[in-house]
């Protein structure tokens, strides 16, 4: 058993020592570029959208869809339990209220972004 993990262990640290030695002779002569993390957006306006956008359009709409779907799942596989029909609406009623919120957290960035920047957007 031990001579099998001394195997295993060898096997890597030799890979990992062979991988480093190949890998910093093949980028010794290629320059080494920086890319932008922000991907372009160098003010707070253009930041804060791009970042309000992900959360609104990538996050909360798609999420609040999906618990709506498993909000009507729920009352429809309820088969007239109340209880189960009163989890249904809950989780219909949360989603829509997840998304004003969304929708409201947007607006209140579009006036932070107007106070700071000083000009409506």
């Amino acid at each position: 058993m031990a001579k099998k993990w001394g195997v295993i262990g060898g096997t890597i640290i030799s890979s990992v020592l062979l991988w480093k030695v190949t890998y910093a002779q093949s980028t010794q002569s290629q320059a080494i570029s920086l890319t932008d993390p922000l991907g372009g957006h160098e003010t707070f306006t253009t930041v804060s959208t791009a970042v309000a956008g992900f959360l609104f359009w990538d996050v909360a709409a798609p999420l609040s869809i999906i618990m709506v779907l498993v909000g009507a799942f729920q009352l429809i596989t309820s088969s007239g339990d109340p209880e189960k029909v009163s989890q249904g609406r809950k989780t219909v009623m949360y989603a829509a209220i997840g998304l004003v919120v969304a929708l409201i957290a947007g607006g209140a960035v579009s006036i932070i972004r107007s106070f700071i920047s000083g000009s409506p957007s």
